[in-house]
């Protein structure tokens, strides 16, 4: 290359601003208007300030409830979906979705064997959490066992808790130490903490009560932190010296592997497709929400590796899984999907392993931190770093030395106030995943509490999100003087966040 040519590509590479690795090719236009403030403000106080029940259609902001099935798809999805083949038994998306687990996560996941098989679809990946904990509950007859069987985690995320939970067992989180400091440095603070799952393996009256530990990538309940390759390792050998199996809840196993590539030593020059195979090929089995880094509207699967320790250990789960696949989802080659969506999700899977694809996702996703954070005046209010899928606003430290408490559930108080705004988050912390027992309050412990941004992919431009960055900043100079909110229903409910009602204490019921 020329001298002065290679002057000019090294001042471009140093831009702050870069070119988006795509172009819009479909725009969908807000059906509401932006100021219209008094009737948002009726509509959250008729669902009663629960995010999950005010209507999507009128929101003029960023929708950032969640990341799962709210993608953008790509073109060449779209493309697909027109190619879908709707068989009922066997159609083309079934054999090409098999193949790409094999392309995607390394070829220790084949399906070898004719007659039992290692790929079960679901509809969403909650189902397969479902069919994983009820079957595997039910091996070890989970319910009429003298003690509680647990599996621990580097942090299970709301709804794994409860399958896991309602098939009587408890879900333990081991959170790394690292968590709650506000280290810029520490980069894998979705880490599990080896030392505490050492502990438990080492008291053979607690090992006996393990049947497999889970590793969440990256670790939602967290903060939306990765999890290192050295963290899964350390936990791999472990569990190997015990003869315990490994599962991974992959839904965010893109994400982490761009994060493992870029931050962790020695992984530099490798792809993100060779660091995830290197990830997978540690673990016996993984679920997935395709709806996540599948890149898909919908989908979910769990794949169990042939030769593992758990198919060792639990020899018939594999086959009692197709039969409840087939109870409550439908016949193995489709798993309660359309044959299009499955055409769909090979094409994500290809497309979420691109390096320009993951670097621009997860860059835009920091800038919007920053940008909360300097709009905060560069304050603690965000769990920093900022992972790769979503910012989590620290609710501890953006309600610090205000008059709210813990009583006056500030977290879900700002969820409601940015409803009005024109902008949907979602309250993971005291309320999501704490629990009222004889009356009483009981936080999630380790503690978390935190409201979530989580950013659709290849939605939002910087624009939306630095919009919503703005009333962040702004109802954080108003903190002291902002509402709490008291809950007029559902608070002894079970996964209550998803169903309760509440109102600010400002005003009456």
């Amino acid at each position: 290359m020329d001298r002065w040519l290679k002057d000019f590509a090294d001042q471009f590479r140093r831009t702050k601003i870069r070119n988006r690795p795509y172009r819009n090719a479909a725009v969908s236009f807000r059906r509401c208007a932006q100021d219209d403030f008094e009737a948002r403000a009726r509509l959250a106080r008729a669902v009663g300030l629960n995010t999950f029940l005010f209507p999507a259609d009128r929101i003029p902001g960023c929708d950032l409830l969640t990341d799962s099935g709210t993608t953008t798809m790509t073109m060449d999805q779209w493309s697909q979906l027109l190619l879908g083949d709707e068989s009922y038994g066997s159609n083309e998306g079934y054999f090409a979705f098999k193949n790409q687990i094999v392309e995607t996560f390394g070829p220790a996941w084949e399906n070898r064997d004719r007659f039992v098989e290692n790929t079960f679809i679901f509809h969403q990946g909650r189902a397969a959490e479902h069919g994983m904990f009820k079957v595997l509950a039910g091996l070890i007859d989970a319910r009429r066992a003298k003690d509680r069987f647990l599996i621990p985690s580097n942090g299970h995320f709301d709804t794994t808790q409860a399958n896991i939970e309602d098939n009587g067992l408890e879900a333990r989180n081991l959170f790394s130490p690292e968590l709650r400091r506000h280290d810029l440095k520490a980069r894998f603070k979705g880490d599990m903490d080896v030392r505490a799952l050492r502990a438990l393996l080492d008291d053979p009256a607690m090992r006996r009560r393990i049947p497999l530990v889970y590793l969440t990538i990256t670790n939602n309940t967290g903060g939306g932190q990765p999890v290192s390759l050295s963290n899964i390792r350390a936990v791999r050998r472990l569990t190997t010296r015990h003869g315990i199996p490994l599962f991974l809840d992959a839904c965010r196993f893109a994400e982490n592997a761009w994060f493992i590539r870029h931050h962790e030593p020695g992984m530099a020059q490798r792809t993100v497709p060779e660091v995830v195979r290197l990830v997978f090929d540690q673990v016996d089995g993984f679920h997935i929400s395709l709806k996540k880094d599948g890149l898909a509207n919908i989908g979910g699967a769990l794949v169990v590796k042939e030769k593992s320790l758990f198919t060792e250990r639990f020899p018939k789960f594999r086959s009692l899984l197709s039969d409840h696949q087939i109870l409550v989802e439908g016949h193995p080659t489709y798993g309660g999907l359309a044959g299009r969506d499955l055409k769909g999700i090979v094409e994500g899977l290809k497309t979420v392993v691109r390096e320009d694809y993951l670097t621009h996702r997860i860059h835009q996703v920091q800038r919007f931190g920053a940008r909360i954070q300097e709009l905060c005046g560069n304050k603690k209010v965000i769990m920093s770093p900022v992972g790769g899928h979503a910012v989590y606003l620290d609710i501890d430290e953006f309600f610090a030395r205000t008059r709210l408490k813990d009583s006056d559930l500030p977290g879900i108080a700002l969820t409601g106030l940015l409803l009005i705004a024109g902008h949907r988050l979602c309250e993971l912390g005291v309320y999501a995943f704490g629990h009222r027992e004889q009356g009483r309050e009981i936080p999630p412990n380790p503690r978390v509490n935190y409201v979530r941004a989580a950013v659709p992919r290849l939605t939002y431009e910087d624009q939306d999100l630095f919009a919503l960055a703005e009333v962040i900043a702004g109802l954080y100079r108003q903190r002291d003087s902002l509402p709490g909110v008291t809950v007029t229903h559902g608070q002894d409910l079970r996964l209550r966040h998803f169903k309760s009602r509440f109102r600010f204490k400002s005003e009456r019921s």
